[in-house]
This record gives structure tokens, C-alpha cells and sequence, in this order.
């Protein structure tokens, strides 16, 4: 069932546009991720959706009802803030029965309630603190117990965690998730982290210059990129120029320097002599130069813990490969690179250039 649905929303700040007709359903329970770099329209979405900012144009619904111009606090929303917004003077307890004083909950339920959430977020021995009092990550339990106190339909979260270190960072990033799979209620988290959006979500909505670039499984974005930018933007990508040798109907056979040959298992499309694919570093095994289909040169090694990353100098230009530390080639060594066909993507020409 389709909790939220956005059409063909759009966003001026005076002749800018931020949001360019976008459109997107969110599914009721699914956490959803709006990921893309500063400037590219998540927050304006977010709060858009929130209510904080008028659209210029579309529609917003949730559960089949156009809210678009209802005010925030009609639109049955929890929102979780980057600079978590708690009430320096009241203690968690007080900031918690705040929202549901505001709406004239009696007593006995508010209390009922507050301890509730206090006890979902794992809080409730510091229930009497003030928010000066606690750490950067029990500060950001206690915004997401106030967002979820309320009993809200949706919970929004803008960039909830880039204020923590990358420790807390990710034991927020499983919190969080743990929580709304328990709680079950639909999410959308806005980020400029691509490790948030892949670990976080149901689906990751990739965004550029005020549209929508691709909406899919995080596994898809990151394997089935929907052009060269996606694929860039969300982890390291290998992109190959390679000349087409033939297509049919298994698909595309492209050429390497020196003479090897990749069948893609899908077609290029038609009038194209050239095709871009993709190859994720961890897609390329690294063997004996004697061995492999494209010859190569370890330029750079970094170890990283539990694998080993490479720059490796070719025909195709640098290309970037992880392997694990079993491995003991060394900056200058000749190398064979080799690609399994089934993992390597094709991309749209049309972005060939960006």
C-alpha cells in the first residue's frame, strides 16, 4: 500500500528551480533514503513533504490524500532534525511529553507513552537528564523517541547523523534501522552518505540538480547503476570505453587492448560502435600478467584492513581494484587484470560525456 506519493513536485525559489517534477511512491513500512550531494534537493523534498516549505507545483499525498497544503502539524509526521532540536532546559522526559502536551493527551497516557518510548530507545535510566548531560548519541535517541512518541504515520529524518563521529555513526546506522524495522512505520532519511543509504534502505532515491536520477534496491543502484553519474557518485566505479566487436541476441561482445573479448549479457544499443561499462573494484581479480585479460602495472597499494586497494595503470586508464590481503602484489609489479563478464554493466551512452 503506497503511504506517500509524490507528483510531478515542483520547487522555485524565485527563477531556481530546486525540485524539477519529481515523482515517487514511498510503500507503507518501507524506509526510504533520498541520497545525492549538497544542493541536489533532498532537504527541499523533506520539507516539502514535512510542510516547512510550500511547492510551487504537484501534488503531495499520503494514504491517497492530497496534503499539500495542509500545515506541518496536520500532516501526522515525526521529524528528526540534524541538530537533534531537544529543549535544553527540560529534562528527556519533558522533551518527550512536550509534542503530546502540545496536543492535549491526558496525563496518564502521556506518562504511559513517555516511558514507553523511553524504554524503545534504551534511555530510560537517564530520564531526569538534561540534554547537556548526555552524549552526541543518546541526544540523537532521545530526538528520534520524541519524533516517535507522537504515534505519528510517517517519520522523516534530515541527516540525522552527521554530527556524530564515525563510531557512533554506525551504531546509530544499525539503531536506527533495528528500530523502524521493529516499529514497522514508513521512514524517509535524507543523506550525503552513500554507506547510510546502502546499509539503511529498502530503496535508495539518487538525486541530482533537483531530480531523480534512479529510485531502486541498494543493490541495484549500486550493481545496475542507471547512468555513468549514478554509478560514480555511489562507491568507486571502473568505467571501460571498450570498441563493440558484435551484438546479437546474447547480448554485446566488446574488445580489450591487446585482443581479449567480454560478452556483456546484454545488447548495446543500436547505431553504437563504442560501449561504457562498468566495473566495481571488487569485480576485478588480479593475477599473473601472463593470465589475464587486460595487462596492467600496480601504480599505488593501500592496505585497509581487511583488503588491499590498487591503482593500476592500463590501456583502459587507471583503474581501481581491491583484493584481499592474501594477495602480495607491490607498487610496480605487471599485473593481469580479470573481469567476469556476468558482473559488468553497460551504461547509457547519453552520459557518456558528464
Amino acid at each position: 500500500m503506497t503511504e506517500v506519493s509524490l507528483r510531478s513536485l515542483q520547487k522555485f525559489y524565485g527563477k531556481t528551480a530546486a525540485l524539477k517534477a519529481i515523482s515517487l511512491d514511498v510503500n507503507h513500512g518501507e524506509f526510504v533514503s533520498l541520497l545525492g550531494p549538497s544542493g541536489c534537493g533532498k532537504s527541499t523534498t523533506l520539507k516539502c513533504i514535512a510542510g516547512f516549505e510550500d511547492i510551487t507545483d504537484g501534488r503531495i499525498c499520503f494514504d491517497n490524500k492530497d496534503i499539500s497544503r495542509k500545515l506541518p502539524e496536520d500532516r501526522d509526521i515525526g521529524m528528526v532534525f540534524q541538530s537533534y532540536a531537544l529543549f535544553p532546559h527540560m529534562t528527556v522526559t519533558q522533551n518527550l511529553a512536550f509534542g503530546l502536551e502540545m496536543r492535549h493527551v491526558p496525563k496518564a497516557e502521556i506518562a504511559q507513552r513517555v516511558a514507553r518510548a523511553m524504554e524503545m530507545v534504551q534511555l530510560t535510566p537517564y530520564a531526569d537528564r538534561y540534554p547537556k548531560k548526555l552524549s552526541g548519541g543518546q541526544q540523537q535517541r532521545v530526538a528520534l523517541a520524541r519524533a516517535l512518541v507522537i504515534e505519528p504515520a510517517i517519520l522523516l529524518l534530515d541527516e540525522p547523523l552527521a554530527n556524530l563521529d564515525a563510531k557512533l555513526r554506525d551504531e546509530m546506522r544499525g539503531f536506527i534501522r533495528d528500530l523502524q524495522k521493529r516499529v514497522g512505520i514508513t521512514t524517509i532519511y535524507v543523506t550525503h552518505d552513500q554507506n547510510e543509504a546502502m546499509t539503511m534502505s529498502d530503496r535508495v532515491v539518487v538525486m541530482f540538480d533537483g531530480e531523480i536520477a534512479q529510485a531502486a534496491t541498494p543493490e541495484d543502484v549500486y550493481n545496475r547503476p542507471a547512468s555513468e553519474r549514478v554509478a560514480r557518485f555511489v562507491g568507486n566505479a571502473n568505467i571501460l570505453d571498450l570498441p563493440i566487436a558484435r551484438t546479437d541476441a546474447q547480448g554485446t561482445t566488446v574488445t580489450l587492448p591487446g585482443g581479449a573479448t567480454l560478452q556483456i549479457t546484454r545488447p548495446a544499443p543500436s547505431g553504437q560502435s563504442r560501449l561504457r561499462v562498468m566495473a566495481r573494484p571488487e569485480q576485478i581479480t588480479l593475477t599473473s600478467a601472463d593470465l589475464g585479460q587486460l595487462p596492467g602495472r600496480i601504480e599505488k597499494r593501500y592496505f585497509s584492513g581487511g583488503h588491499v586497494e590498487y591503482s593500476v595503470a592500463t590501456d583502459c586508464g587507471p583503474l581501481f581494484v581491491t583484493g584481499p590481503t592474501t594477495q602480495h602484489f607491490a607498487e610496480g609489479d605487471s599485473v593481469g587484470l580479470c573481469f567476469d563478464p556476468a558482473r559488468l554493466w553497460p551504461l547509457p551512452d547519453a552520459e557518456s560525456a558528464q
